[in-house]
């Protein structure tokens, strides 16, 4: 079942589309990463997801039932995380939580203990600092807190974890990684690491156009796979200037003690290792590098905008 979906979604401002046709699908209990360049259009996605802005044309589908803008009660199965949240600063945790309660209107039984529950959930037990003293990493936790408080089926985040340090942005994933299973988790982003620590699949969008969605396995095994490390007996820098004039090979660059290069699709590596034989190269280490999310990411979005 998906639990969130378009159809041909788009939307343009002043006159230029910045989405095109998107069609995503989020599994029910998956979590989902969203990810793609500033500018990519990923937060438009969410605005028309969350119908806080009007589509141009298209469809979108919680829990496979299409929703309208004007549409409210499918919010309630949404907690929302933005990526610069912003609290009243004068309230500590435990009463902006009280105070989201009030808004969904879901009454006074067990609040305290509901919100203890959260906030321990979050890593901000027994806060009663006002929120004006919180750290930009609390502030974010906090944000989650009140996404969560309603107990929904779907937390939908912005780029959670763009603005904080690297301790903050590690408790983040590993409240992420606490709601796997539980929890349907779309979220934007554009940190990569984060995303394969995390993520069951991802969507690459790139200016307005979902290039790539499957699982991280899938698309670090099925997309440029044919990455290569070879290290000789000879300085790199002389084998560099070698392996780069055979014309299967691209992007020869040198790394470590040896040489990382891509071989052309459909070439097989027994190729390459012939070449070096002619070439009497000594051969220390040949081997198949795992591609990365980055490599992927970013051989991906160069030759969609060259």
């Amino acid at each position: 079942m998906d639990a969130i979906k378009t159809v041909n979604l788009s939307k343009s401002y002043n006159n230029t589309l910045v989405l095109k046709q998107l069609n995503l699908n989020v599994k029910k209990g998956e979590v989902y990463g969203f990810i793609g360049k500033n500018g990519a259009g990923k937060t438009t996605t969410i605005n028309l997801i969350l119908s806080l802005i009007l589509k141009d044309s298209g469809q979108v589908f919680i829990n496979e039932e299409e929703i309208k803008f004007s549409d409210l009660a499918f919010k309630k199965l949404i907690g929302y995380v933005p990526d610069v949240p912003v609290f009243p600063s004068y309230m500590c945790a435990k009463d902006y939580l009280r105070f989201t309660l009030d808004i969904f209107d879901l009454g006074d039984s067990m609040v305290n203990q509901k919100t203890e529950e959260i906030l321990e959930f979050v890593s901000l037990p027994n806060s009663t600092k006002k929120i004006s003293s919180y750290s930009r990493g609390m502030k974010q936790r906090l944000a989650i807190a009140q996404a969560l408080i309603h107990d929904p089926e779907i937390i939908i985040m912005d780029e959670p974890t763009s603005a904080l340090d690297p301790i903050g942005r590690n408790d983040v994933m590993n409240i992420i990684y606490k709601l796997r299973g539980s929890k349907t988790i779309f979220y934007s982003t554009h940190i990569l690491d984060d995303v394969e620590r995390v993520c069951d699949r991802i969507g690459l969008l790139d200016d307005g156009n979902l290039i790539v969605q499957d699982t991280v396995d899938n698309i670090q095994k099925n997309f440029f796979s044919n990455k290569f490390y070879i290290e000789t007996k000879n300085e790199p820098k002389f084998v560099l200037k070698k392996i780069a004039k055979i014309n299967q090979v691209q992007n020869a660059v040198k790394e470590n003690h040896g040489i990382v290069c891509y071989l052309e699709e459909n070439t097989d590596e027994n190729t390459l290792l012939k070449k070096l034989m002619e070439m009497d190269e000594n051969i220390v280490e040949f081997r198949r590098v795992k591609t990365s999310l980055e490599d992927v990411f970013i051989r991906l979005t160069n030759e969609k905008t060259t």
